[in-house]
């Protein structure tokens, strides 16, 4: 058995490296010389919401413009409730994700089976998230920073620094053919200082999808309207039961982030769009583990009302 295991792998290994002759994405220049429209985006984050939260205009925008988009989450998110059992949670938010998706319009929401406040950064979990990514083959990669409050999000944001550099080494996880693009990786925005500031590299406008965001997040019912509500020191029986009003709760309680993005977070950010002033705005920093973006995909993001803000150091 041990014999026809290791020609098993031998000859996955012979693929790998025929498929790989000739086409080597760590080649200066390949990359954008091989770019096929559309523009690929995975956007990753530690639970269901996490990419809807901080990512969902730039999802609506890039969808809307005909590019493809993929919202991850590498948990499934069972721990987070104050009254429900694990398993019906994540059947529920898995649910959550589906109607999600479909608002904001994107290709796909994959939820992982991994068990909420469990993920780590482990070679099983890096080996996983490589198959993930080379099967879509993204452009580009958002994902939390690896300094966090939570623990998931910690995990994410070292798993795709990990997996960014193997997803061109294509002997490893053989059975998943390195693709002809390996990922420039943007952080999506945070507020946290420690050990560094989070630092803006791109700002996007998206004030006119503040109803379609907010419909979208609205999805997450299990989160927006229980678990998180607490948190913000409002009492359960006060969370509105409308529609309208529930979009209404999402817009004050849960996009604030956005509009402290717009108006509070950076002069850069602030003095990005002079010609108006966003009331809100998403923010992303490129990652140092990643590749730079490629002219073309700057061109894109800026055809979608983005702004590079360009830094001296």
């Amino acid at each position: 058995m041990k014999k026809i295991i290791v020609a098993i792998v031998s000859a996955l290994c012979a693929v790998a490296q025929a498929d790989f002759a000739g086409k080597d994405p760590r080649v200066p220049g390949f990359i954008e010389k091989n770019f096929t429209p559309p523009l690929r985006v995975m956007i990753i984050g530690a639970h269901p919401d996490d990419a809807d939260l901080r990512c969902g205009g730039l999802a609506i925008k890039l969808s809307k413009a005909g590019h493809r988009v993929w919202f991850v989450s590498l948990t499934n998110g069972n721990k987070g409730h104050q009254f429900m059992d694990s398993n019906a949670l994540a059947k529920r938010r898995e649910g959550e994700t589906a109607a999600a998706a479909k608002v904001f319009g994107i290709e796909r929401y994959y939820v992982s089976d991994t068990p909420d406040c469990e993920l780590e950064a482990t070679v099983k979990e890096r080996a996983k998230l490589t198959k993930l990514i080379r099967g879509f083959a993204p452009h580009i990669i958002i994902t939390h920073r690896p300094n966090d409050y939570h623990t998931d999000h910690r995990a994410t944001g070292v798993l795709v620094q990990d997996a960014t550099y193997l997803l061109g080494v294509p002997l490893w996880c053989p059975d998943a053919p390195v693709p002809e693009t390996l990922p420039t990786v943007l952080y999506m925005g945070d507020h946290f200082t420690l050990p560094v500031r989070f630092r803006p590299d791109f700002v996007l406008d998206i004030s006119e999808y503040e109803d379609q965001i907010a419909r979208a997040a609205a999805c997450h019912e299990s989160q927006l309207f229980e678990w998180l509500v607490p948190e913000r020191g409002i009492k359960l029986e006060d969370v509105p039961k409308g529609a309208d009003e529930r979009i209404a709760f999402v817009k004050k309680h849960f996009l604030g982030i956005y509009r402290f993005y717009a108006n509070g977070f950076n002069k850069a950010v602030q003095n990005a769009y002079p010609e108006r002033k966003p009331t809100m705005a998403e923010v992303y920093e490129i990652s140092q583990y990643g590749r730079r973006p490629t002219k073309t995909e700057r061109e894109i993001l800026e055809s979608i009302g983005g702004k590079w803000i360009k830094h001296t150091r």
